[in-house]
């Protein structure tokens, strides 16, 4: 055989190899971002849209103060048609007994991932959560949410936020967009094709991320707003609070992006390695806070909370498996609690666990005292920025990072609101948080319990606003004008854990026994 038989072999024996790893390595990111999890037939579970009316239920005010008791509502069309005290029900309505039960808006997180996980949507819509802010969106978001709207597929109602957007040298850029779908902006001309992109499709919003430079952050807050499109997200590392002050951007996707500064300021974990360094960062926390909270209200800008996932860091990292076994683990897509050991990113038990091996293992107890010092004082700050923002008139919007580790979707947004109680906001203010305030953010007619708004309801066992933990006594759900029963609610679940299992490669008995 001669030369240049033998290099050509080579050549294709390489275009092939490289062909076979690419094919590989896609299957790997698809399966452990969810794609290759068992899908629930959803369609299985959606009534039809018929007339409804709930009779003599205790009706949650549209401003979300209290409840006036002996209420009907009549929901029709996917719309709520009328509220009164006693209302005739349409011919071939469905009519519901309220006696007893509380009716409230259905809620929403402001926060969520679907990424390749469609079953979530079921999971949603099981805990009450009729409408969701997905945080770093995909083209098959937009399908997903089109076969909601069209009654092909059971689920909330969706926002979609773009792919995050960072700003990267080409070859990284190549490889973060590969891997994690990040889209780069690195100048005006990458930010005019993204808007432009984002618009046509049909997203809501331009998701900014923590890498995005001075120069890309302009622009997208000057291109995204002219297109119709929303910027909110992370402030960048690059930028300053008085930058975000004077931008466009409407939303701070986490409390932690506002306490950044600050751990800068102390050094990061080295400053903070016992309680003298707590207190002095927590004292700085307030001290800043209490000067930009009046300033963000003033701008109108929102802050989404995830706070539950910031106390829960310490505990992933020397509490894992007691944290598991407290968490629905059940229903959360094998894909990302599995994940691969090999791969750094969204793992969830121990082997795999994003926090506990990137900060938690083979530490010394003096290391171990010190990290717990850091992450409990950095739950702590941002108990207090939610504090002083709530005090401050900030609009607060519960959100939860669901499927990050260890937030399971729909489940989560639970937790969340009683962490958000715990730091001193009443029931009311909590509901209001997942409810009347995301809906007025999002510009939609969602959110409130008025005539004219969506058919998104959620009936209670009990009153929410004397213990925020009553938000999981869900009786029923209606989605835009569906109404889903306790008993198919149920179902849904147990589809959902069904698939999981039937996809699962390590056995998670340990931790739902």
């Amino acid at each position: 055989m001669n030369r240049k038989r033998i290099l050509g072999f080579l050549f294709a024996f390489t275009l092939v190899a490289i062909s076979v790893l690419y094919v590989l390595a896609n299957r790997t990111i698809t399966k452990i971002f969810g794609g290759r999890t068992t899908e629930v037939v959803s369609a299985s579970f959606l009534p039809e849209v018929v007339p409804t009316l709930i009779n003599n239920i205790h009706l949650l005010s549209p401003d979300g103060e209290s409840f006036i008791p002996q209420q009907s509502i009549l929901l029709q069309d996917g719309l709520i048609v009328a509220i009164d005290s006693v209302l005739e029900a349409p011919e071939g309505a469905t009519v519901i007994d309220g006696t007893g039960k509380f009716l409230i808006p259905g809620l929403i997180d402001s926060h969520v991932h679907l990424y390749q996980s469609p079953n979530d949507l079921l999971l949603y819509l099981a805990n009450g959560v009729t409408e969701i802010r997905e945080m770093d969106g995909r083209d098959p978001h937009l399908r997903w949410r089109e076969e909601v709207a069209a009654g092909l597929r059971a689920g909330p109602d969706m926002y979609l936020a773009s792919p995050r957007t960072g700003s990267f040298d080409r070859l990284e850029g190549w490889f973060i967009h590969w891997t994690q779908g990040m889209r780069v902006i690195n100048d005006r001309e990458d930010a005019q094709e993204l808007v432009d992109e984002m618009a046509a499709k049909g997203y809501d919003g331009i998701k900014i991320y923590s890498q995005l430079s001075k120069e890309a952050y302009a622009a997208i807050n000057e291109l995204a707003p002219a297109a119709g499109l929303d910027v909110l997200g992370h402030i960048p590392f690059t930028l300053e609070l008085e930058t975000l002050l004077q931008s466009n951007q409407r939303e701070v996707a986490h409390l932690e992006e506002l306490m950044r500064p600050t751990l800068t300021a102390v050094g990061g974990p080295a400053g903070i390695k016992d309680q003298a360094g707590a207190d002095a960062f927590l004292s700085l926390v307030e001290e800043r806070m209490e000067e930009a909270a009046p300033r963000l209200a003033e701008r109108g800008i929102a802050v989404t909370t995830t706070l539950w996932l910031m106390e829960s860091f310490v505990r992933q990292l020397f509490d894992l498996e007691q944290l598991l076994s407290e968490v629905e683990l059940a229903y959360e897509n094998p894909g990302f609690s599995e994940w691969q050991e090999q791969i750094p990113g969204l793992g969830w038990l121990p082997k795999v666990n994003r926090y506990k091996n990137r900060f938690g293992l083979n530490k010394t107890p003096q290391e171990q005292a010190e990290l717990t010092y850091f992450w409990t004082a950095y739950a702590d700050g941002c108990r207090t920025i939610l504090s002083t923002l709530h005090a401050n008139g900030v609009t607060i919007l519960a959100g939860t990072d669901a499927n990050v580790p260890v937030a399971v979707p729909g489940f989560s947004l639970h937790d969340e609101m009683r962490s958000m109680h715990r730091v001193g906001m009443t029931p009311r203010a909590v509901l209001q948080s997942a409810t009347r305030l995301p809906g007025e953010w999002l510009g939609r007619r969602t959110g409130s319990l008025r005539e004219g708004y969506k058919a998104n309801v959620v009936v209670l066992a009990e009153n929410p606003l004397l213990d925020i933990n009553h938000t999981r006594g869900i009786q029923a759900v209606i989605a835009n004008g569906r109404y889903f029963d306790r008993a198919t609610l149920d179902e849904m679940l147990r589809a959902v854990k069904a698939a999981n299992d039937a996809s699962r490669t390590i056995d998670i008995k340990p931790y739902v026994e």
